[in-house]
């Protein structure tokens, strides 16, 4: 019913009210519209009335009333605890004193964007745009809730800003750019470097019109993430040390950025002792990215402390990762239980899980055979483990592939 309604919507907004289309979608929701509860169907009622408000002249403001403010908390407050219709209904019932009317939009627009409904977003956050073009926040979130719904043509509106730059603040541009990279990145390498050495000047220029800012009004989270996006460009440009670079400085000024510390520590494994730290300080700042366990769990396996690699086995395969990593840190966590006594059946229950997971992991395999084979009384001597640099290697092309997703 809320897509119907949408839809119905821009129809409407084109002309196209009395135009089969229209017609066509009130045919299909009359079915629905008996299904709703009486609350479902008060809450289309008002997002109709709330979308008719997008097409409407804004009613002239009244004086200022004390009492403003206080609804908006109490709206604020009601978003914060997932009370979305009430949040919704205090922002009509006060909309006339709520001053600019894009405020109202952009407002409403943050509550369905939170109650997951992005594609009604789009519409409230487009249309604070439209009466507001240069704030920052309702142009970035308007981005936001579009690249989820239409990522195409988030693509096209952040490609149209990024010619224009002089037009748009930093954090837009940035924002637009980082569209932009992670349409690139479901391309070749070759394309994706292409469009990275494309996005490099802009991003350079961005990143000096951060520095140029007062600190005291400086966005410094996006100005790190911009650094950190430039830095990733030329990693998959093949230029490490310039993106090592990029990733130090961001940590200049965020020296407990956990994606950075990630970032820097998972180019650096296998070739550089400074990888740990990063790693080890990425997992103290309680990141939720999954590699920094990842490759901790496998150096701590490497050099035979069983009890670490265990709980960061354990840990890893608790986050988000693919089959074929979660295969390899079930495997690992196999061999440290083996080292540490635990029961054959849990060890063993750990080599099938590797094996189900990634069933072309022919090295869990063997190291269960391995396993099986062994008498009680005499343990594995020799297990299959791959090398820090293969490691790394698999992480990078993961990450890449993860930020493509």
């Amino acid at each position: 019913m809320v897509r119907g309604t949408r839809e119905l919507h821009q129809l409407l907004a084109a002309g196209k009210d009395d135009a089969p289309e229209a017609d066509a979608i009130r045919d299909a929701t009359d079915g629905p519209w008996r299904a709703l509860s009486e609350a479902e169907r008060n809450r289309v009622r008002n997002l109709s009335e709330d979308l008719y408000s997008l097409f409407e002249t804004p009613p002239p403001a009244q004086p200022p009333n004390p009492q403003v403010l206080t609804k908006l908390n109490e709206a604020y407050e009601a978003k914060q605890r997932g009370e979305w219709d009430r949040a919704l209904d205090l922002l009509r019932r006060w909309r006339a004193h709520i001053v600019p009317p894009e405020l109202v939009s952009y407002l409403r627009g943050s509550i369905w964007l939170d109650a997951g409904d992005p594609a009604t977003a789009v519409l409230f956050f487009e249309h604070a745009v439209r009466l507001d073009p240069q704030n920052e926040n309702y142009h970035c979130l308007f981005l936001t809730a579009l690249d989820i719904t239409e990522p195409k043509r988030a693509r096209e509106l952040a490609a149209k800003i990024l010619r224009n730059t002089d037009q748009f603040s930093p954090v837009v541009i940035f924002r637009s750019a980082e569209i932009v990279f992670k349409s690139a990145m479901a391309n070749s390498v070759m394309e994706s470097q292409q469009e990275v050495r494309r996005l490099e000047p802009i991003l350079k220029e961005t990143i000096v019109r951060f520095e140029q800012q007062d600190p005291s009004n400086i966005n410094r989270s996006v100005h790190v993430s911009a650094i950190s996006l430039l830095g990733a460009g030329y990693e998959i440009c093949g230029e490490t040390q310039t993106a090592m670079d990029y990733y130090s400085k961001g940590l200049q000024l965020e020296p407990y950025n956990d994606a950075l510390l990630a970032a820097r520590g998972i180019l650096q494994y296998g070739t550089s002792p400074k990888a740990l730290t990063d790693l080890e300080m990425a997992i103290r700042a309680d990141s939720p990215l999954v590699w920094p366990y990842v490759l901790l769990a496998h150096h701590t396996l490497l050099i035979e402390r069983f009890e670490e690699c265990r709980k960061l086995c354990e840990r890893a395969l608790s986050m988000n990762g693919s089959p074929s990593v979660m295969s390899e840190v079930s495997e690992w966590m196999a061999i440290a239980q083996a080292h540490l006594g635990f029961p054959a059946e849990m060890v063993r229950a750990l080599f099938d899980n590797a094996i189900r997971l990634d069933p072309s992991n022919e090295r869990a395999k063997r190291n269960l055979t391995a396993f099986e084979a062994a008498s009680k009384s005499i343990a594995v001597k020799t297990w299959e483990t791959r090398s820090a640099n293969a490691v790394r290697i698999s992480g990078l092309a993961e990450k890449w592939f993860a930020m493509a997703a």
